[in-house]
């Protein structure tokens, strides 16, 4: 692995240096003009916006150009959301639709996307870690280090692993090209209505940038200190034994971008971002009552002898890329990229889940993952290959990854050391057919290699010894897509792709309880494959925009999880049917007023009993209900700015044979106002969460599945959170 780790960076370092020759070797200077102009929007003169490059597609094109849906949430829209909650999926599940409800905790169990798991990215590095999915993907960077955030709806082959419900790409903050030196100081305090001293959050950053020309520096610093959250009753919600939680907290966040553009066109940039969330062990949970409604809640008081150390996330990126312009007729994207993640989860004696012995009895410990990965991300494209109405892409990723699972408090391995080698080639192509009728297809052929040493698995699943081995899987990712321009305003779209991803490789070694069981013939290692349709249509002339699409998503070997018996998830494979639709919409009534709204509808069945044919729901941990989210937006004044949004989840029961206990009984409404006002101190923030200070029981908390007492959670209640900012 170590000779891989080198060969990885010698061949980034190579394809980098040799194009960085490459392009002062070539004759005459690269044109790249843009108009920055941006027109207000009126009935007298309806303009379309001007788009943005969508960079997480890896072709860098704009969403009217991709046979996808694509929602982009700009640094506007992630204000006025950061404003009410500063949580990534929160932000998520109020403007994209399909995509699950935030948990508000440490993991984010059950917030799939489209019924599958999204693909996190920061700035095109993948967060997601197959071998040991923690699920704290959207955890790995603080909202204030981020310019906005790019999300394409449904499977995409050419991200590789992961992405079987969609890619969201985090774009982090940069300098301002205006030559200036930028600062920003925020100061943040969110309270429960209450005001109750327990329930204050604390929150303090600084940005800071200057361009000089030829080289550009962004700065960002973040402390964040969070109390307890308290639910419309005034109680403390509760902490998640297990899994972690982000109340009773303290995270910081350290994040610096430099760029050097040596000619017009071409950028050389590098990125690190350190981000740390570590609980400050104030309060222990409190388990609560299903059969009363006596909800789980928290008190003060330590809780090492119950739940062990304090549970803690932490992660460290650095990405280096290179963009040149018309090297020879081709543009090129190249990035190496390091990440280094490290967290720990709540413990618990569980009856005797993790004894020491066989036979032995109860032994209260917790689990940590560790993951180290590198990989190095290649493309090229021609954007008149052999006829001005050809574009031709043609990359490579490499990417190694390592990952462990260990017992804290006894030293023990819970999952082994894994390590995973992936290189996938991939092509696509876009061409003109005629006017107003474009084609896209390519494929990616994904190469991956697993390889487990062998090991012994923990007590409770017998210490039986697993020989060891280095399965391969080796699968031709296909796509197709077409996009016809029906007006000047309307244009339809199709594709079809085959999305890839593991199944969660840690939680396949550590549940294996048999006598005579080897890595290389584990079924429940074999790679999920989707198969992806998707039909849809958009449609804006400046003043009303409106985009629809209905899906189909199926995969033969799907991952579903599951609890077993000693309240340890685990993965079943089953075949999986999903299909839905999305409908998003917003109407400019003047350039002060605009409303919108977004709705989608999901179901989803798997295949029980073996025969192939579908009979039961999918479980609300692995589908998300059906949701309307709708917004208006207001301004009375041009330094002041209102948006009141609301959402609306739709009750939903899970029948089956298979299927527990476990429906969305209660239909959950809330709405949510934002203020901003622009004064000579600064910019003002005031968003109010939960306005009318409903009470009610979280969606995970009424679908666990093994309806656990220390999961019944609460929702927040009304809570205050005042930002003022200061530009410098």
């Amino acid at each position: 692995m170590e000779f891989s780790k080198r060969l990885i960076i010698l061949i980034s370092v190579l394809l980098q240096v040799i194009t960085f020759e490459m392009v002062f070797a070539q004759e005459g200077n690269v044109q790249n003009g843009s108009n920055d102009t941006i027109k207000s929007i009126t009935h007298d003169e309806p303009v379309k916006m001007d788009e943005v490059v969508v960079s997480g597609s890896r072709f860098q094109k704009t969403p009217s150009a991709m046979p996808n849906t694509v929602t982009i949430i700009d640094n506007e829209t992630l204000q006025k959301s950061t404003a009410i909650n500063m949580n990534m999926s929160s932000v998520l599940e109020r403007n994209v639709p399909g995509f699950g409800p935030s948990l508000e905790k440490l993991v984010g169990r059950g917030e799939t996307f489209r019924g599958r798991n999204p693909l996190y990215l920061i700035d095109g590095v993948p967060q997601f870690n197959p071998l040991r999915d923690g699920q704290r993907d959207g955890q790995s960077i603080d909202m204030d280090m981020v310019e906005r955030i790019e999300v394409i709806h449904g499977s995409n082959s050419m991200q590789g692993i992961g992405a079987t419900g969609g890619v969201i790409n985090i774009v982090t903050k940069k300098a301002n090209p205006d030559g200036k030196l930028h600062n920003n100081a925020k100061l943040g305090f969110t309270t429960h209505d209450s005001f109750d001293s327990e329930g204050f959050n604390y929150k303090g950053t600084y940005n800071g940038s200057i361009d000089t020309g030829i080289m550009d520096f962004a700065l960002g610093l973040t402390a964040h200190q969070r109390g307890i959250f308290l639910d419309g009753n005034g109680d403390p919600v509760g902490l998640y034994r297990t899994q972690g939680d982000i109340m009773d907290s303290l995270s910081y966040n350290v994040f610096f971008k430099t760029g050097f553009e040596p000619k017009e066109g071409h950028r050389f940039q590098v990125t690190v971002n350190y981000r740390d969330l570590e609980g400050d062990a104030d309060y222990k949970p409190v388990d609560g009552d299903r059969s009363t409604g006596l909800l789980t809640t928290s008190v003060k008081g330590d809780p090492t002898d119950t739940v062990g150390d304090p549970t803690f996330t932490e992660n460290t990126l650095v990405n280096v890329d290179y963009t040149a312009k018309d090297i020879f007729g081709w543009d090129l994207r190249s990035q190496f990229y390091y990440q280094d993640f490290h967290s720990r989860f709540g413990g618990g004696t569980f009856g005797t889940f993790f004894r020491l012995t066989v036979d032995g009895g109860a032994f209260l410990d917790q689990s940590q993952i560790d993951s180290e990965k590198m990989g190095f991300k290649f493309a090229v494209t021609n954007e008149e290959i052999f006829t001005k109405d050809l574009d031709l892409t043609l990359g490579l990723d490499i990417a190694l990854d390592e990952s462990q699972q260990s017992l804290a408090r006894s030293g023990r391995n819970w999952v082994p050391l894994t390590e995973q080698t992936e290189l996938a080639p991939f092509m696509q192509a876009d061409y003109e057919l005629f006017k107003d009728f474009s084609l896209t297809g390519g494929f990616r052929l994904e190469d991956v290699t697993l390889n487990v040493d062998t090991y012994t698995t923990i007590a409770s699943a017998n210490a039986v010894t697993v020989d060891g081995g280095d399965p391969s899987f080796t699968e031709v990712l296909p796509n197709v897509g077409a996009i016809y321009d029906f007006t000047d305003n309307l244009s339809l779209y199709s594709n079809y792709t085959k999305g890839f991803t593991l199944p969660d490789v840690g939680r396949v070694l550590r549940a294996v309880n048999t006598t005579g069981q080897d890595v290389d013939s584990l079924i429940n290692l074999e790679p999920v494959i989707t198969d992806n349709l998707e039909f849809g249509a958009k449609y804006n002339n400046g003043i009303f925009n409106a985009e629809a699409a209905f899906y189909t998503s199926n995969s033969d070997l799907g991952s579903i999880l599951r609890v077993n018996s000693g309240g340890s998830f685990e993965v079943d494979r089953e075949y999986i049917e999903i299909m839905g639709f999305d409908i998003s919409t917003g109407y400019q009534f003047s350039d002060r007023l605009k409303v919108g709204a977004n709705y989608a509808h999901i179901y989803a069945e798997f295949d029980s009993d073996g025969d192939g044919e579908v009979d039961s729901d999918l479980d609300g941990l692995n589908v998300a209900p059906n949701r309307l989210n709708f917004y208006t937006d207001f301004s009375p004044t041009r330094k002041v700015n209102l948006r009141l949004s609301g959402s609306h989840l739709f009750s939903r029961t899970f029948d089956g044979d298979q299927v527990k206990p476990a429906n969305f009984n209660e239909a959950i409404t809330l709405f949510d106002l934002f203020a901003s006002m622009d004064s000579d101190f600064g910019i003002l923030n005031i968003g109010i969460q939960n306005l009318f200070d409903n009470q009610y029981v979280t969606y995970f908390g009424q679908v666990e599945t093994n309806q656990r007492a220390d999961t019944f959670f609460a929702g927040r209640g009304r809570t205050l959170t005042f930002q003022l900012s200061k530009s410098f």
